[in-house]
């Protein structure tokens, strides 16, 4: 959900820059930037990504004045890059939106820390998880760390969301409560089918766009 425009408070305009700025940061100085160094093949897919991600979340459903929902993806991205070059493709996508005036400038913090890195992280957080205590297999990868991992992220990501209308006095809870939080599940299922499907066909016909799969672990001797 794109946070409408103009209507946050000053202090959480300031607050969320602030919280955006440290984790943009950590993450330009933790990101694996040898892995797309001088290749221009990767460097197009990122892009591609991020532009896609920006019509993507460009179309939406209103629902009431001023709520309203799209897909995330997010989880996707995540397990195509890792999580530092999913948030910058999620921070691209919404300087272009902003840009083309399709979000607010004022927004763009907490849009993005809603829409990009809470999904990223609890999708890179699910697919360590599974790492260390699921089977390293096909059907693990695509069910838990895609399927089920975008379900859950997406479900936590419009939860928060919902919480900062209420917080941010955008939105009455009143309102969030009969207009908004129902609907969260309703977009958190097929979210999770639509990431699911979107990387198996990733995995068999595209793995080399796929940073967190690899055939050695989850397909050689299975």
């Amino acid at each position: 959900m794109n946070l409408p425009a103009d209507v946050l408070p000053l202090s959480w305009v300031i607050a969320s820059a602030l919280v955006a700025l440290a984790i943009l940061f950590w993450t330009v100085k933790t990101a694996p930037w040898h892995k797309v160094k001088g290749d221009s093949h990767a460097q197009h897919v990122f892009f591609g990504v991020a532009v896609a991600l920006a019509l993507l979340w460009k179309f939406s459903a209103s629902i009431a004045d001023g709520l309203t929902f799209h897909f995330l993806m997010m989880t996707s991205v995540t397990l195509m890059f890792g999580w530092q070059f999913a948030v910058l493709a999620a921070l691209l996508a919404l300087i272009i939106l902003s840009a083309f005036e399709v979000t607010g400038w004022d927004a763009l913090a907490l849009n993005w820390l809603l829409m990009g890195v809470v999904p990223a992280l609890i999708t890179w957080w699910l697919l360590k998880l599974a790492w260390r205590w699921l089977p390293h297999h096909f059907f693990v990868y695509v069910f838990f760390n895609a399927f089920l991992a975008a379900g859950i992220s997406t479900f936590v990501a419009l939860l928060l969301t919902g919480w900062v209308l209420i917080g941010a006095e955008v939105q009455t809870a009143e309102k969030v409560g009969h207009s908004f939080m129902p609907y969260i599940p309703l977009l958190a299922a097929p979210e999770a089918f639509i990431n699911g499907m979107l990387m198996g066909f990733l995995v068999m016909f595209k793995p080399q766009w796929i940073a967190t799969f690899t055939d050695e672990h989850y397909l050689k001797g299975k």
